[in-house]
């Protein structure tokens, strides 16, 4: 099976045609600016890509952010011009770069970083280790899913060649669990977030443990900019990213209250079945999963979107590609100087102090005179 990885010569196509499209002047304009995600799930344990807006914390930015299939669709858009940032498509990047085609984009940020991919099974299952894996079926949300590179990785410490496995889309959420359940697959790999929230609805998983070499590792997700749109507009750079962190310590503070936001924002999020409080209450158990990962201090750095050249050099490594491609290449850390000036003390106990109405007409009402401090 070609790995989403190494691109395809119609991905190819398909990113030089992008490129064409950017120097054509095809851009998305400053005032209001689209964030790419590289996901269609709304879940809100990482709500902080899109509660930012309605709270008032990128100043006088409009911000949208909209959902796509996937790493490889995110960053078309975003060299297309359609959006203005992409998050979650930094593997591609650099596995790009590796193969001799360096695109136009950079990364001032790194919001996430640690191990956010989890490998689960049926509790009952023979599989114990990464190790039993040789042979299986593993279920992944889609083929561009960036832990696929990591699951690659972490394979390779546990003696397995990728090649000795079969990767298979399942989707998200209770696709995925079925998957699971009916055996079309033997393990499935998704993010932190989205495993805590199957185990919040009832699915039984058991998570396998990472090979010890490795549990030290860093994945990153950042925010990556187009070049020519990030060279012209770095002072707008510079406050979307300050909201983007904002959004982050809200999430982080006050995890219901984000919950209340995201859901009224994307009411097809609430998963069916469940009353709404159970819901809220369950995504607040999955935004504490996620914590960790997207706190200022961090393995690597206490400062906020600092990753340092050790840590890309462990990244690279485990995307496969080490000695290919040199990421500090793509990323500046211009920017970390004046986001680690935000108003944090004030915004912390300000994000506390957040009590979210019930009911879309008050919550509406109700964000219009939030005033948060900038």
């Amino acid at each position: 099976m070609r790995s989403i990885l190494a691109a395809s010569l119609k991905t190819f196509t398909l990113l030089i045609a992008a490129v064409a499209m950017l120097a054509s002047g095809l851009t998305a304009e400053a005032a209001e600016i689209v964030s790419g995600l590289s996901s269609r799930s709304f879940n809100p344990g990482f709500s902080n890509a899109w509660i930012g807006g309605p709270l008032g914390l990128y100043g006088n930015l409009s911000i949208e952010a909209v959902g796509t299939q996937g790493a490889s669709e995110n960053l078309q858009l975003m060299l297309a011009g359609k959006l203005n940032l992409s998050t979650g498509t930094q593997d591609i990047l650099l596995n790009s770069a590796a193969e001799g085609r360096v695109l136009p984009a950079i990364i001032p940020c790194v919001y996430l970083r640690g191990i956010l991919h989890r490998t689960s099974v049926l509790p009952d299952s023979a599989i114990k280790s990464y190790a039993d894996l040789k042979g299986k079926k593993i279920g992944v949300p889609t083929l561009s899913y960036g832990g696929i590179g990591f699951m690659k990785f972490a394979l390779r410490h546990a003696g397995v060649s990728p090649d000795e496995v079969q990767f298979v889309a399942v989707g998200d959420g209770q696709q995925a669990a079925i998957a699971l359940s009916s055996g079309r697959i033997d393990a499935l790999t998704n993010a932190d977030v989205d495993v805590a929230q199957l185990q919040r609805l009832g699915v039984k998983l058991r998570i396998l443990g990472v090979p010890d070499s490795i549990k030290d590792a860093a994945t990153a997700y950042a925010y990556v900019f187009p070049t020519a749109w990030y060279d012209t507009h770095k002072d707008t750079a510079k406050e979307i990213v300050k909201g983007l962190i904002r959004s982050v310590i809200v999430m982080t503070e006050n995890p219901e209250a984000a919950v209340k936001v995201s859901y009224y924002m994307h009411p097809e999020a609430v998963p069916a079945g469940v009353s709404r409080e159970k819901a809220i209450q369950d995504a607040v158990e999955v935004i504490k999963v996620r914590i960790p990962l997207i706190e200022r201090k961090s393995t690597v750095s206490d400062k906020w979107c600092e990753f340092p050249q050790s840590a890309w050099e462990n990244l690279v490594d485990i995307l496969g590609i080490k000695g290919k491609v040199d990421p500090m290449k793509f990323y500046t850390n211009e920017l970390i100087e004046s986001v680690n000036q935000i108003r944090e003390p004030e915004l912390r106990e300000w994000a506390r102090s957040l009590k979210v109405p019930d009911g879309d007409t008050e919550i509406a009402a109700w964000l219009k005179t939030l005033k948060p401090p900038l």
